[in-house]
């Protein structure tokens, strides 16, 4: 995971430092964005836990708060667009608003789920199985980026083209889902919903076997740039991957609720 880069000193004797590698690097910046989010879900768990309570006041509170962490994701998402597009120009603070915006908005989710559980009548999850989710995602993620650093460049470029089509595929045949639901309870059978969150799940993990290879065949056009705009690409590729690791984690929580319903 790290590579070495020579300079040369006024003397012209050539010196060679350890440099971290891209991969590396966006790997830090991706687990440091993870770390925050769940940070800040416990804490908002805990003040709802004991400002909020579970009457009214809850609903008043929870609301905003939903209706906040959607605004926010969205507008990360549309940043994150926009700044992929013209990353050459952008100012890294850019980015690092795109990656704080989408933190705060999952860590707002995770906050009201985790809050919603513990105060919904006859729960039997506890936090115990959200570590346990927290765990299996990793674990998934490691394997799978591993995997993804061993791709062909070949295959990571057709690999590129199938989920293209593959998500514009799920994303039509779940709309047409949420259509029809709006008439029958099609989304409320166990084994269609599964099906849903399988296929989701299985989409993210070739997102990170896909983007695990484009980072780390980066590495020698990136060794090329200056230090600023690898810093810029350091944090979207960051972003990146924090987006494939939360969107893993919805899977299997949302997997665990259903078996464990």
């Amino acid at each position: 995971m790290e590579n070495y880069k020579g300079s040369v000193n006024a003397q012209g004797k050539v010196f060679v430092k350890k440099q971290s590698s891209v991969l590396a690097r966006s790997l830090m910046v991706g687990g440091f964005g993870f770390a925050l989010v769940f940070g800040f879900a416990l804490g908002l768990f805990s003040i709802l836990m004991k400002c909020a309570g579970s009457g009214q006041q809850s609903d008043n509170i929870v609301g905003p708060l939903y209706a906040v962490s959607i605004v926010l994701l969205i507008a990360s998402l549309i940043m994150s667009m926009y700044t992929s597009a013209r990353i050459m120009k952008v100012k890294l603070g850019t980015i690092i608003g795109m990656i704080f915006m989408y933190g705060i908005a999952n860590g707002i989710s995770f906050g009201i789920l985790f809050y919603a559980i513990q105060v919904t009548p006859g729960n039997t999850i506890q936090m115990s199985d959200f570590i346990v989710c927290f765990l299996i995602t990793c674990a998934i993620f490691g394997i799978t980026g591993f995997l993804g650093t061993l791709l062909t460049v070949r295959f990571t470029l057709s690999l590129g083209k199938f989920l293209l089509i593959a998500t514009l595929a799920y994303m039509v045949v779940f709309f047409v889902l949420i259509m029809v639901s709006l008439f029958t309870k099609v989304l409320n059978n166990d084994s269609i919903q599964l099906w849903i969150y399988g296929i989701w799940g299985a989409l993210m993990i070739l997102y990170i076997l896909y983007d695990f290879s484009v980072i780390k065949k980066s590495q020698p056009f990136m060794e090329m740039l200056d230090s600023q705009t690898q810093t810029k690409f350091v944090f979207m590729f960051g972003f990146m991957l924090l987006v494939n690791l939360i969107q893993l984690f919805w899977v299997v929580i949302r997997i665990m609720l259903r078996v464990k319903r």
